[in-house]
């Protein structure tokens, strides 16, 4: 993480519409807004977590996560989002790290997620950077999405599990000679490019690591890295 940047809590109002902007430019609709005002500042008084990335004091990228019970008590994490201009600096990652020693703070073991298995970009923060498990595959999980990122696609996720034991998480090494008895589900090198030109090349990449994923989690299949050619690895 490049020292100039600073996490902060956003607990004020103020601090709060800092933390909307970030997820509606992220996630922009024609009208309407991620999260309603009100409806933030309940849960924030109410116990959830909303952090902001600053750089020279403008903020540049948010995090929410609210105590979840499926499954037994633990944090779960709704939205991170960092603006175009300021990804790849580390800023993501320096969300989640902050997230990982807020949640150990308060006292929960756990931590999860969802992201689109299909953004290679995420696959690795998530499953090298941050060492998460995946214990789930839901297909279409939020229904149609109206944001301009996610307009036309399906809205399949995996289920990302993070246990909080340490200082930190522990990292893994990308996978570069897969064991032969491993499954790889390979992935695109970017998948919202390929979404915006060509909707129905995204749908059927979609529909193929879907199959595959579903498929290998219902023969007890477990994801035990990413590989260096954009692969899930699972051993089954």
């Amino acid at each position: 993480m490049s020292s100039n940047i600073s996490i902060r809590p956003l607990t004020s109002l103020p601090d709060q519409d800092l933390g909307r902007m970030i997820f509606d430019k992220t996630w922009a609709m024609d009208a309407g807004t991620e999260i309603t005002p009100n409806l933030l500042q309940a849960m924030i008084h109410s116990g959830a977590y909303l952090s902001g990335a600053f750089i020279e004091g403008n903020c540049v990228g948010a995090a929410f996560a609210f105590p979840a019970t499926t499954g037994g008590l633990h944090l779960h994490s709704h939205m991170t989002a960092v603006l175009d201009k300021f990804r790849d600096k580390g800023i993501g990652h320096a969300l989640k790290v902050d997230q990982y020693k807020w949640a150990k703070q308060n006292n929960y073991k756990e931590i999860t997620w969802t992201f689109d298995p299909l953004v290679a970009r995420n696959a690795k923060l998530n499953i090298l950077k941050l060492g998460v498990d995946i214990s789930a595959y839901y297909p279409n999980f939020y229904g149609d999405m109206p944001d301009e990122l996610n307009a036309g696609d399906e809205s399949d996720r995996v289920m990302a599990s993070l246990k909080v034991v340490g200082d930190a998480p522990t990292p893994r090494t990308a996978i570069t000679t897969p064991d032969k008895s491993a499954l790889l589900i390979a992935i695109p090198d970017d998948i919202v490019a390929i979404r915006v030109k060509d909707i129905a090349e995204n749908l059927r990449w979609r529909r193929s690591v879907r199959d595959e994923f579903v498929g290998a989690l219902a023969r007890g299949g477990k994801v035990v890295g990413f590989s260096a050619n954009n692969e899930y690895v699972v051993q089954i």
